[in-house]
C-alpha cells in the first residue's frame, strides 16, 4: 500500500497549528521544537525542514495570528460613529470570545496571550500594541462621539485603558468556557453568558441603563 504523501503547503500548515497549540500552552521560551513535532504527528527534522529555527516557526504563528486579529476587527471593529457603534463592536466582541471557547484554533489564541503573561509577557505586550495601533484613532472617536451622544456618562475614562479592560473579560471568558462544564464559574451559559458580560462592559465604560436597553436589545434579538 503507497502512503498518501500530503503536499509540502498542507504540511507547513499542519506544523504551524500544531506550534500555535504548544505555544499557547508553554509560551515561547517553554515550547520545545520536538513537543510541536508530536503535537504535529511529523519528525523533528521535518519541522526543520520546513523551519530553520523555533523563532522562525514563532513568527509564522504570529504571521497567522496578525492577519487573524485584522479579520476579526474588519468583522466586530466599529462600523458606525457613536453610542450604537459602540455597543455593536463590544457585543460583537463578547459573543465571539464566548463562541472561540469551542473553537480551538481560536481558543489557542487566547491561551497564547494569557501563556505569555504568565512569562515574559512578550508576545502579549506585541498584540497589544499592534492592536492600538491599529485601532486606536477608531476607538477614540468612537468614545467621543458617544460622550457627544450622551451614551456616556460620568467620569471619561482613558479610551486605551477601557478598551483593554473589554479585552481582559473576552479573554477569560474565552479561556474559562473551555474548562469542563462542571468546572464552569459563571453559572450562566451561551447567549445569556453574552448578554451579561456585554452588559458587564457598556455599564463599566459609562453606559447607563436605558441606553444600553435601547442599543443592545436589538442586536440581542437579532441574535437569537
Amino acid at each position: 500500500m503507497t502512503r498518501k504523501r500530503i503536499p509540502g503547503t498542507e504540511r507547513r500548515a499542519q506544523i504551524v497549528t500544531a506550534a500555535r497549540r504548544v505555544f499557547s500552552q508553554h509560551g515561547y521560551d517553554g515550547a520545545k521544537t520536538l513537543q510541536i513535532a508530536r503535537e504535529a504527528n511529523v519528525s523533528e527534522a521535518l519541522v526543520y525542514r520546513h523551519f530553520p529555527s523555533k523563532l522562525a516557526l514563532y513568527r509564522a504563528v504570529l504571521r497567522q495570528v496578525f492577519a487573524e486579529q485584522d479579520d476579526r476587527w474588519r468583522e466586530q471593529g466599529i462600523r458606525d460613529a457613536g453610542t450604537a457603534g459602540l455597543v455593536q463592536a463590544i457585543h460583537g466582541f463578547i459573543a465571539a470570545s464566548v463562541a472561540d471557547a469551542s473553537d480551538p484554533e481560536r481558543l489557542d489564541t487566547h491561551r497564547m496571550t494569557l501563556a505569555s503573561l504568565a512569562g515574559n509577557g512578550s508576545y502579549a505586550s506585541l498584540i497589544y500594541r499592534r492592536s492600538q495601533r491599529r485601532n486606536g484613532k477608531e476607538m477614540e472617536a468612537a468614545y467621543a462621539a458617544a460622550r457627544a451622544d450622551g451614551g456616556l456618562s460620568g467620569e471619561a475614562l482613558n479610551v486605551p485603558a477601557a478598551a483593554m479592560f473589554v479585552e481582559h473579560v473576552g479573554t477569560m471568558i474565552a479561556a474559562i468556557g473551555a474548562l469542563p462544564p462542571a468546572a464552569q464559574p459563571y453559572g450562566v451559559t451561551g447567549g445569556d453568558l453574552v448578554r451579561q458580560a456585554t452588559w458587564f462592559c457598556l455599564r463599566g465604560i459609562g453606559m447607563g441603563d436605558a441606553v444600553i436597553h435601547r442599543h443592545l436589545d436589538p442586536l440581542l434579538t437579532a441574535g437569537g
